[in-house]
């Protein structure tokens, strides 16, 4: 097997630099909150769900009649949610077990990267006073929208990451989609990993005055899934297709919903830096497992 460095240089997917997104706070883009959106299932408590979402896939592909047409498809596969439905077709997608292994194989050149220690608890302990005082502003007026997209991205939900794109309502792009799932469920391997390792206790343990929005997490706090989840997407999609115009607003779009879990109340600051920060150093390797992945996509597009 060719080093691992080899197999980075012989990619033509590899990219230089570091990130797409601008360093200002993120604001909702148009439309985030109004209308449908593309919802694929999982535990409201997770980090991210990607995992069940693909057994879902799997487990629908299997009781399947293959002989109903594409538009009987279509139509089975729309997700009703809260005030609208998706009309984005997601297809079957499986559990990507050969990118798992893959990913294991590379685990040398992840399991470590030097993203820094969590915080003290001192510091994490300060951190909370930042929560209190999102907690306080997301029953505002100005920040109403926030409860709807902390709730529907409480469940592996792509809307956020289609519409930048300016994909949501539309079809033709299931590789993407596909690319965007297996992203979600590689960083949820990894992530899970250095949650385990460092085994940050949530917010609300360090200080119990906080309300979190929705059902805490079992697992530790940092780095945040969601926020690792969101901007792997990001990175690896601005490696796909660099030139697209909508690479600036997808990273600001990962980035809020990254930070909305902090106005849920179950992360820290410190978390979501440590998921864009562990994204960043993960995208090389997510090129190497998903090439044949970014290469389906990228043909969607051209």
């Amino acid at each position: 097997m060719s080093s691992f460095g080899e197999t980075l240089r012989n990619s033509w997917l590899l990219a230089v630099g570091d990130s797409f997104e601008l360093s200002a706070p993120a604001e909702a883009p148009p439309g985030l909150v109004a209308g449908g959106a593309a919802v694929l299932g999982a535990n409201a408590a997770g980090s991210g769900g990607a995992s069940a979402v693909l057994n879902r896939n799997r487990n629908r592909n299997r009781n399947r009649n293959r002989n109903r047409n594409r538009n009987r498809n279509r139509n089975r596969n729309r997700t009703n949610v809260e005030g609208g439905s998706a009309s984005y077709e997601y297809g079957d997608i499986l559990l990507p077990w050969r990118e798992i292994e893959r990913l294991h194989q590379l685990r040398d050149y992840w399991i470590d990267l030097p993203i820094g220690l969590p915080p003290a608890l001192s510091v994490l302990h300060a951190q909370t006073l930042e929560l209190f005082d999102k907690q306080v502003l997301r029953d505002t007026d100005a920040h109403r929208g926030r409860k709807d997209e902390i709730l529907r991205e409480a469940e592996l939900e792509l809307s956020g990451y289609l519409r930048p794109l300016g994909i949501e309502n539309l079809s033709g792009y299931d590789h993407t989609v596909a690319l965007f799932l297996m992203v979600a469920r590689l960083a949820e391997e990894v992530g899970m990993r250095y949650k385990e390792r460092f085994n940050v206790p949530r917010p609300s343990a360090v200080e119990p005055r906080l309300r979190p929005y929705i059902p805490v997490p079992a697992h530790a706090s940092w780095p945040s899934n969601h926020s690792l989840q969101s901007f792997s997407i990001a990175f690896v999609f601005s490696r796909v297709l660099p030139e697209h115009p909508g690479i600036v607003e997808l990273f600001r779009s990962a980035r809020r919903i990254a930070e909305n879990r902090e106005w849920a109340g179950i992360h820290y600051p410190a978390d979501t830096k440590a998921g864009h920060d562990l994204a960043r150093m993960l995208t090389p390797v997510f090129e190497v497992v998903l090439e044949e992945q970014m290469l389906r996509a990228r043909a969607e597009w051209l």
